[in-house]
C-alpha cells in the first residue's frame, strides 16, 4: 500500500465497556496504530470512557454510543450517523455484541467496509464462539492476527500520569478497591478483610488508601469505620491520577474491576481478588507484576492468604508480610 493510499485509510475500533476491558485492549489499540501509521483512527466508546480515550495516544477521534435502548430510533440514527460521517475504510470491533452487529448492517453490511469481529458476513471473522480457555488478550490478539495486523513489542503507558496534587498520601502506602461496578456484589471481598489488611501494614509502618468512583462512597465508608488509618480517595481521583498512584504504591490489592486492571497495566505489584463466578483465566489482570487470586467463594480468601500472594508480587525492597 502506497502512502497515499494509508494517508486515506480511516479505521474504526469499537470498545465500549468496561473499564478493565478497555485496559485489556491497549496492547490490541497500539498494534492497530503501528498497522496503521498514517491512518485516521477513532474509537467508538461510550460517554464515561470518552475523555479517557482522548488521552489514549492511539487515536485521533472519539466517537460516541449512548447505548440507547433498541426503541429509541432516534439515538440509533445518530450512532449511524456519526460512523458514516466519519467514514471507516475498516472496522475493527472488539466489543463483538449484538449491538455492534446491527451496527454492521445498518452501515453496509457485507457490502461496506472491511469489518473484522463477529457480525456474520463481515470480511475478517474472530472465534466464535469465544473460547473459554484462553486469556482475552489472547483472544483479541487472534482476532487481529486473522485481519493481518502483526503483533509488537509491549506498548508505553507513559502517558497514564498525572500529578497528585491535593491528595494527602502516606510515604509510603498500598492501594485497596474495595468497590466494583454496581449489581456486581459478588465480586466484593468482604470489607472486614480490606480493614485487617489495612491493619496489617499499618503494623508495619506503610499505609493504605482506598480508591473508587462516586459509587463506593458507601463501601469505603464502611472499610474506614473499621480501619479508621485508611486514607478515603473514593471520587478524589482521575483515572490518569490512578497511573500515577499505582507507581508510587508499594502494592495494589483490589477487587476486580477496571481500576485495579489500570493499575496492573502500568506495572505495580498488583493482585486482583477474583470471584468464583469468574473465569480467571479469561479475565485476570495483565501486567508485569500482576496475578489474579480466585476465591471458591470468594469471602472463603483469607487476608494471610491474600498477604502471601501479594508477598510474592513484591520487590525485594518492598516490606514483606
Amino acid at each position: 500500500m502506497s502512502e497515499a493510499q494509508e494517508r486515506s485509510e480511516r479505521i474504526l475500533v469499537i470498545r465500549l465497556s468496561a473499564l478493565g476491558d478497555i485496559v485489556l485492549c491497549f496492547q490490541a489499540f497500539h498494534e492497530i496504530r503501528l498497522a496503521h501509521p498514517n491512518a485516521k483512527i477513532a474509537l467508538l466508546t461510550m460517554p464515561a470512557f470518552a475523555g479517557f480515550a482522548r488521552s489514549m495516544p492511539w487515536f485521533d477521534e472519539v466517537l460516541i454510543d449512548e447505548r440507547a435502548p433498541a426503541w429509541r430510533l432516534d439515538a440509533w440514527w445518530s450512532l449511524v450517523a456519526s460512523v458514516r460521517r466519519f467514514n471507516p475504510t475498516r472496522v475493527y470491533d472488539l466489543q463483538g455484541k449484538r449491538r455492534q452487529n446491527i451496527l454492521f448492517a445498518l452501515t453496509g453490511g457485507p457490502f461496506g467496509r472491511e469489518w473484522s469481529g463477529a457480525a456474520p458476513f463481515g470480511s475478517h471473522g474472530r472465534m466464535e464462539p469465544p473460547p473459554t480457555d484462553i486469556h482475552f488478550t489472547d483472544f483479541v490478539a487472534d482476532q487481529l492476527r486473522r485481519a493481518g495486523v502483526p503483533p509488537a513489542p509491549p506498548f508505553d503507558l507513559g502517558w497514564l500520569d498525572a500529578p497528585l496534587d491535593g491528595l494527602t498520601l502516606p510515604p509510603r502506602y498500598i492501594v485497596t478497591v474495595p468497590g466494583c461496578g454496581a449489581g456486581r456484589d459478588y465480586k466484593r471481598w468482604p470489607v472486614e478483610r480490606y480493614a485487617e489488611l489495612a491493619r496489617r501494614f499499618q503494623a508495619r509502618g506503610i499505609g493504605a488508601v482506598a480508591i473508587g468512583t462516586a459509587t463506593d462512597v458507601e463501601t469505603i465508608a464502611a472499610l474506614r469505620s473499621l480501619a479508621p488509618e485508611v486514607v478515603d480517595l473514593g471520587g478524589r481521583t482521575s483515572l490518569l491520577q490512578l497511573g500515577s498512584l499505582a507507581r508510587r504504591s508499594v502494592g495494589v490489592v483490589g477487587n476486580d474491576s477496571g481500576p485495579t486492571h489500570l493499575m496492573a497495566a502500568v506495572g505495580a505489584p498488583t493482585l486482583a481478588l477474583i470471584s468464583e463466578r469468574v473465569n480467571a483465566v479469561w479475565s485476570a489482570p495483565r501486567g508485569l507484576r500482576a496475578r489474579g487470586l480466585q476465591g471458591r467463594p470468594l469471602a472463603a480468601l483469607g487476608v494471610d492468604e491474600v498477604l502471601l500472594a501479594l508477598d510474592a508480587l513484591l520487590d525485594k525492597n518492598s516490606a514483606s508480610p
